[in-house]
Order: C-alpha cells, then structure tokens, then sequence
C-alpha cells in the first residue's frame, strides 16, 4: 500500500497569521510590568470572543494566541471574564467591542 499524506484544512491554509502575536505567558509578564494599556474584547463572530492587548511599546493591536498557535477564541463572556481575572488585570482598562 502506499502511504497516504494528510492535507492540511481548506481553514488552516486561508487563514493569515495573526499580527503581534502573545502568549498567555507573555500577557501575564506584561500585565504585571503594568504593560498593558488596554485590553481590547473583540466578538469575532456571533458568540465568539478574543482577546486583542494594546501594549505600551508597540504599535497596533496584539492577539492573544492559543496552543495550536491560532487566535484563542472564547465562547462566552464569563468564561472570559473568569479567565481575566485569573490572569489579574488589575487596574487595566477593559473594553468590549461587539459586531
């Protein structure tokens, strides 16, 4: 038999690289340097929800990626929120913009 090669999804290959991306990791480094100036809560779809960080010394918006390395997407606003606190805003702004 020969071996059959996996094709990646018609998604995967359309979808372009997010622009300033940020680990969770990272985020929680730059919420506690007091980094931050804003936190951007964008509904990218109907009930979907990603984070978009404004950091101090770059220009534009940052995404807030997943593991796979796309856009972590939320599918309701309190786990949002809950995830929010658990990464301890703090101080900083948070606002929502909706569709």
């Amino acid at each position: 038999m020969a071996p059959t090669a996996r094709r990646k999804s018609q998604t995967a290959q359309t979808r372009d690289p997010p622009a300033n991306p940020v680990t969770q990791l990272e985020l929680v480094e730059l919420l506690h340097k007091r980094a931050v100036n804003e936190l951007v809560i964008v509904e990218v779809e109907p009930t979907r929800y990603q984070i978009h960080p404004i950091v101090a010394w770059k220009m534009g918006r940052s995404v807030l990626l997943g593991s796979g390395g796309q856009p972590r997407t939320f599918r309701s606003l309190d786990t949002l929120a809950t995830h929010l606190k658990t990464l301890g805003t703090g101080h900083t702004v948070v606002r929502l913009e909706l569709l």
